[in-house]
């Protein structure tokens, strides 16, 4: 029940599929993983996810976030499924 108080937030299991997409960070996106969200997820809030799958390449998700880089970026349908 939601008490209308601010709780710890449970970070999502995110697990990779073999459903996402591999994608070489762009130019327009270098340290701006809220415009793919954006993009991809039509929100710019969901830019977390791009850390949560790609822990091993994106220690910091805003500066690590650098053109040229490959990561994996679940579809929209997986990432609501996380959030269910």
């Amino acid at each position: 029940m939601d008490s209308g108080k601010l709780g710890i937030w449970e970070t999502p299991e995110i697990v990779i599929t073999g459903n996402e997409i591999t994608m070489i960070i762009s130019r327009h996106y270098r340290n701006r993983p809220d415009l793919l969200s954006n993009e991809l997820y039509g929100t710019p809030h969901l830019w977390w996810v791009f850390k949560m799958i790609n822990p091993d390449k994106l220690n910091d998700p805003i500066w690590d976030f650098i053109e040229g880089l490959e990561i994996l970026t679940p579809s929209p349908t997986e990432v609501s499924a996380y959030l269910s």
